[in-house]
């Protein structure tokens, strides 16, 4: 071969090889503790990097082991019974995260999230914590203000001199919610604007659409 023609292929090749080291993604791994404000270990927080969802969660000692894509910086751990927490990950040390609970709501890069969206944060041992149905709204459901058995829903004006929103349980509206069991929910989910529009002048301040496990709920409106 031609002196001149190698030389050439071998500056092609290390060209070559430059360009894609520079273009390869880079990545290091992160670990990690989440705990309460007790410095209890926290165990089904979901994980997320630069405000995305990595739907990776805590194992039972509160332990997560994630890869980070380069050169994303702020972790957060979210928990719908405990609350949130945000820290700046400044080297590949593990990161502890203190969860508090939210005193201006949950954000939105939290509740737009698919494994928030799929009710993943919403498991039924979680509901054994909550005393009442209330208590359980106040916690789960995002854009509502909760004080004692009063619900108001951030958004709408207030109709027919009621604030209080509409209860649907199990495709029946009701008057109210009291009886329901946090362990008996299967699922709840907030509709307002046009996504309440369904329900007419009834849906006005919010609906509160509640799924419940087992048997159909009998308690309807008349």
């Amino acid at each position: 071969m031609n002196i001149r023609i190698f030389l050439i292929l071998i500056i092609a090749i290390r060209t070559i090889s430059g360009v894609y080291g520079q273009n390869k993604e880079k990545y290091s791994n992160i670990t990690g503790t989440v705990t309460d404000m007790n410095n209890n270990p926290v165990e089904g927080a979901l994980i997320f990097i630069d405000s995305a969802d990595t739907r990776i969660f805590t194992d039972a000692s509160g332990k997560f082991r994630i890869k980070r894509k380069l050169p994303a910086i702020i972790i957060s751990a979210y928990s719908a019974e405990h609350g949130y927490c945000t820290k700046e990950i400044k080297n590949d040390s593990p990161v502890n995260l203190t969860l508090e609970k939210l005193a201006g709501g949950i954000p939105y890069y939290i509740t737009s999230s698919k494994s928030y969206r799929k009710g993943r944060l919403s498991e039924t041992k979680k509901m054994n914590t909550y005393t009442d149905i209330y208590q359980m709204i106040r916690n789960e459901v995002p854009g509502v203000v909760v004080s004692g058995k009063s619900i108001v829903v951030q958004g709408p004006n207030s109709f027919f001199g009621s604030s209080q929103p509409l209860f649907v349980v199990n495709g029946v509206r009701v008057y109210n919610i009291d009886y329901i069991n946090p362990v008996e929910v299967k699922s709840i989910k907030l509709l307002k604007g046009s996504g309440a529009n369904i329900y007419g002048n009834d849906g006005a301040n919010g609906v509160i659409v509640i799924s419940l496990q087992g048997a159909a709920d009998k308690k309807q409106l008349k």
